[in-house]
């Protein structure tokens, strides 16, 4: 009996009790052995908001998925509430932050292989959870992860970060030569995890140009050049400092197959132009955090409170989440 990945239905508020109706219908994906997380009776209301007839049956870990229907896991606690589409809530939070902590916490006890993760609203949980910054943080500091990174994966590039959610003015302080190494590192294992067997990194720099040898800084060669000799110490195809307008073009060239970042807004904003496409209302592109005791993905993309519960969206980037989770862990 193989083990599940687990869906959590995202806040009840957003687009993600629909999207995880609609992706776990598809045929094509009902052979991976999915079970959600969430409220049954708001899974029911999101597949009939999708025009879809499957039945939600309740799943208990370590029974086998159901062959039929919609197996869903129900978190302990879940508390009753208004659906209110598009509003902040501490009842959406707290429905939210139950489902990826009952995901969590049965991932690590080992009865699932992977989780995956519907958009959240980080104002709606932290009305219930003060200080909460994301679902990154949040699964690492709950799985007692020593060192982890959130990546973007689009296809076959890979972004990996060594911050996330800070101020820009304080990314240069933020950084050191080991968590530059450390994020290279976990990219470079989860890139061999895939099924490439000598991965290629490119490492970026700080500053315009990489720091123009000095002229526009110094973190270069005090920071970002020592963890790249660390990381080819240790047999990893680590180069740079490139400057961000050169490494990715060569990533998306296909001369490298991941890119660590030093910054959220270094990587974001240009994998998010490779994988989105408004025009069409198509949206593509995986949340990944590496380093974690188990796999967990998400798609790239928030709770559209714009359009949830009114209107359906694409479920590509989940779709891809799903699919990364399966291949990511037959291969742990």
């Amino acid at each position: 009996m193989r083990q599940p990945i687990l869906i959590t239905l995202g806040d009840p508020n957003g687009v993600g009790p629909r999207l995880v109706a609609k992706s776990m219908s598809r045929p094509a994906l009902r052979r991976l052995d999915l079970v959600a997380v969430g409220d049954p009776l708001l899974l029911e209301k999101a597949l009939a908001s999708e025009g879809l007839t499957d039945s939600v049956v309740l799943w208990l870990p370590g029974s086998k998925v159901p062959a039929s229907g919609i197996a869903c896991l129900v978190p302990p606690g879940l508390q009753d509430g208004i659906l209110e589409p598009g509003q902040i809530s501490s009842w959406a939070g707290g429905q939210a932050l139950a489902c990826v902590d009952e995901a969590t916490d049965r991932c690590l006890e080992g009865m699932a292989r992977a989780m995956v993760t519907a958009p959240l609203s980080k104002e709606s949980v932290d009305l219930v959870h003060p200080g909460f910054s994301g679902h990154t943080g949040h699964i690492a500091e709950r799985s007692k992860a020593t060192s982890h990174c959130l990546t973007l994966v689009h296809g076959k590039m890979w972004a990996a970060f060594a911050t996330t959610h800070i101020a820009l003015r304080d990314v240069a302080n933020a950084i050191t030569p080991d968590s530059v190494y450390q994020t290279t590192r976990l990219l470079h294992r989860a890139l061999v995890g895939t099924g490439i067997a000598f991965p290629r990194i490119g490492v970026a720099g700080l500053n315009p140009h990489a720091g123009e040898h000095g002229l526009f800084g110094d973190e270069e060669a005090r920071i970002v050049e020592p963890a790249i000799v660390r990381a080819k110490q240790e047999g990893i195809d680590a180069s740079g400092p490139w400057p961000a307008d050169v490494v990715f073009p060569m990533l998306k060239a296909g001369q490298l197959d991941g890119v660590t970042c030093l910054y959220h807004d270094q990587g974001h904003p240009v994998m998010k132009t490779l994988a989105f496409d408004f025009k069409r209302g198509k949206v593509r592109g995986v949340n990944v955090t590496l380093g974690l005791p188990l796999v967990r993905t998400s798609p790239d993309h928030g709770t559209g409170f714009d359009i949830a519960w009114h209107k359906s969206a694409d479920d590509g980037s989940l779709v891809d989440a799903i699919r990364l989770a399966d291949r990511m862990s037959r291969n742990r």
